[in-house]
């Protein structure tokens, strides 16, 4: 029953990514400034870390599938970023484990990097139109910023969650 929580924060934190995503919209200009919150990917990682990586890979494909029904226009997308990135960072940060620091700053540069996945995978395929420096100052600052913050609200809370809640399906 306890297994279902991990189930229900990752729904719940989903549309936290989606309401942020329609509240916070700007245009300057013609130019329409673009945050993009990953909230479900900042979860799927710590998951990944605090918890098993089964449970993680396990989400990782239910949202990435969740994710790409309800935004996406190429199907797999994120379903597979978000399996690529719990795979990275369960093969490389097992070293950090301990270090807040670096968890922090790995989480945080892996919306980065999911930014730019995207975003190279929809001009390859002529979805959008890429012009590097607009999507440097338009999309990928706003949403490091916006990503930062939510992730200074989200860590305390989530590891706070993992710590205290020790659940006999985690344990080897």
């Amino acid at each position: 029953m306890r297994a279902l929580y991990y189930f229900l924060i990752g729904i719940v934190l989903f549309y936290i990514d989606t309401v942020i995503g329609l509240v916070i919209p700007m245009q300057i200009g013609d130019k329409d400034i673009v945050f993009v919150p990953h909230l479900t990917l900042m979860y799927l990682l710590l998951i990944c870390v605090y918890r098993s990586f089964g449970v993680a890979m396990i989400l990782a494909a239910v949202f990435g599938i969740v994710t790409d029904l309800y935004f996406g226009s190429f199907y797999g997308l994120y379903l597979f970023g978000f399996i690529l990135f719990v795979v990275i960072m369960d093969f490389f940060f097992k070293t950090f484990y301990r270090d807040n620091t670096m968890l922090f700053i790995t989480v945080w540069l892996s919306t980065i990097f999911l930014e730019i996945y995207v975003a190279i995978i929809y001009s390859i395929l002529g979805l959008i139109a890429f012009n590097f420096i607009d999507f440097i100052v338009f999309r990928l600052i706003p949403t490091l910023i916006l990503n930062f913050i939510l992730l200074v609200i989200l860590y305390p809370i989530i590891t706070k969650f993992f710590r205290k809640v020790q659940m006999k399906i985690d344990s080897k």
